[in-house]
């Protein structure tokens, strides 16, 4: 069997899954890390014959794929901020538009600040302001031990040094103050599931993704309250959202008295991310 082959049989079985510029990126990052050439070889896949070690990986993979397991749990790893994570069922997959949130922090001066991420899953968050922030504090927090194995794994594997707590924050109880509280937290609601593919659904835990309709904003609550008594005077909190709660969402930084409420959009021009700060700078730098 040559790479062209399997990619045809590919394109064949998982053309009602995927489309077909899903597929040819599936194709190439199952070329590169199975055959660990660079995707320029890649299009001379006619001449690239797979022995039979090969053929098994690539094959294996297929009939994962057919079941809607994303490529990521596939190949068991990730890449979030230019860096590799491993990533299992225990953690979320990290979304570009996660990456966006961490790419807006990195704008702030935060080099030596205490940061603290509040359901830190794969880490990608944390690892990733702590490699682009090497004199930086960074702590971590999530209810999943198995959640907290990954993420180390994936400390490990950057080279960082992280604080990981195992705790729900709802019952955490400190006496720390942060420069920046930045989360992730569940935001999709349950009437929301109708909306999503299967390979969210049956694969990505549902700790990390949902909250109930009835009450869609409790995480956020939480956190902002927290950070009343556990953010620094100048702090700020980075929180990505759903956008259908914006409004909800500004009542409940207006009711806290923050000084800065400012909504982001992400490349999709959806609302996306919510800057809370008491420090009238925060405004001149985020623009």
């Amino acid at each position: 069997m040559t790479l062209q082959d399997f990619k045809l049989k590919m394109v064949s079985e998982l053309s009602s899954i995927y489309e077909m510029d899903e597929l040819n990126s599936i194709f190439n990052l199952l070329s590169e890390d199975y055959l660990k050439i660079p995707r320029s070889k890649i299009l001379l896949a006619d001449e690239i014959h797979l022995d039979e070690s090969n053929q098994t990986l690539f094959l294996s993979a297929l009939e994962r794929l057919k079941t809607h397991e994303p490529i990521q749990y596939v190949l068991g790893k990730t890449t979030f901020i230019d860096l590799e994570f491993k990533v299992n069922s225990s953690v979320l997959i990290p979304r570009p538009e996660t990456e966006e949130l961490v790419r807006l922090i990195l704008k702030e001066d935060l080099d030596g600040k205490e940061i603290f991420d509040i359901g830190t899953g794969s880490g990608c968050i944390a690892i990733s302001l702590a490699k682009n922030l090497p004199n930086a504090k960074v702590s971590a927090l999530d209810i999943s031990i198995d959640a907290l194995e990954v993420a180390r794994e994936n400390a490990k594997l950057n080279n960082v040094n992280i604080e990981f707590i195992h705790a729900d924050i709802f019952e955490y109880h400190l006496d720390k103050k942060y420069d920046v509280i930045v989360s992730n937290p569940p935001y999709v609601t349950e009437s929301e599931k109708l909306k999503m593919k299967k390979n969210v659904l049956n694969y990505e835990p549902e700790i990390a993704l949902f909250v109930n309709d009835s009450d869609p904003t409790k995480y956020y609550e939480f956190i902002i309250n927290f950070s009343k008594n556990h953010l620094h005077a100048n702090g700020q909190i980075y929180l990505e959202i759903n956008e259908n709660y914006k409004y909800d969402l500004n009542l409940l930084a207006q009711n806290y008295e923050y000084k800065i409420i400012e909504f982001k959009l992400d490349t999709h021009n959806k609302i996306r991310f919510l800057v809370l700060s008491e420090d009238n700078q925060l405004e001149k730098n985020t623009h």
